[in-house]
Formats: structure tokens, sequence, C-alpha cells
């Protein structure tokens, strides 16, 4: 059944199928990108990727085992089960996440990226460590 092209339906047939279109495409981004990170997690920054990879290279030296296979870890257990697996109780692992930031502020002030002044800043005001979804406790009901 065809319905007659009046001025209104000329109008609504575009923005229906732009409406559908928006929301295809919206589906589609609220999806896992690329990178494989779901749609609640927040996008990486500068800061959190090089500390990451500083803390895989300690780990790496800690425990013997390639970056590749930590970063495994991190991504199939959470922080909480890599550090079982990996052998190291909450302390060694905080200490180890403390010791990558450190590092990491001290190469980008070596580099010359911040000044000595933003580095202090930075020390003296440390993130805070945050829970992984993973391993946080189931929520009361």
């Amino acid at each position: 059944m065809n319905t007659p092209l009046t001025p209104r339906n000329r109008l609504l047939r575009p923005l229906l199928l732009a409406a559908l279109l928006t929301g295809i495409a919206g589906t589609a981004v609220a999806g896992a990108g690329k990178d494989g990170r779901r749609p609640h997690d927040r996008p990486a920054s500068l800061e959190m990727l090089a500390v990451q990879n500083q803390m895989l290279s300690e780990l790496s030296t800690q425990t013997g085992r390639s970056t590749t296979e930590i970063a495994a870890l991190f991504d199939e257990e959470g922080p909480r089960g890599a550090a079982e697996t990996l052998g190291l109780d909450r302390d060694a692992m905080r200490q180890t996440m403390i010791s990558a930031r450190e590092t990491v502020i001290a190469k980008a002030q070596t580099a010359g990226l911040i000044t000595a002044e933003q580095a202090q800043t930075l020390k003296d005001t440390p993130p805070p460590l945050r829970r992984s979804r993973r391993d946080a406790p189931p929520e009361a009901n």
C-alpha cells in the first residue's frame, strides 16, 4: 500500500530515515571499540597508558614473564586476578604502581615534557587508585 506523497510526507520520510540511520550508527558506536574497550570504560589518558606500560615493564622484571603475557593477564583477569597469578600481594602491586608512576614522571621531566615544579606537583598529588569493575565487591540488594 503506497501512501501519496503529500508535502508533509515528503518532509517526514527523510527525517525518519535520518533518525533511523542515526540510531543504527549510535548503536554501532556504543558497542566495543576496535581497542576492545567496553562502552562504560573511559578512554585512556596519556598518563594512564604510560604508567601502564612502565608497570608492565616493572612486573616483567619482577616476575620474569613477558609484558605481553602480563598485559593479557590484566585483560583476562583484572588487576586482582593478575596479581594473584603473578604471585604478588596487594601491597607489592600497589608499590609497583606507585613506582611506575614516579618513573614516568621522572622520564617526562628528563625529556623536558614537564618542568621540575610540575613533576613535584604530580608527585605530591598521586591519583587515587581505582578499583576495576571486575574487582569491585558485589552490590548489596
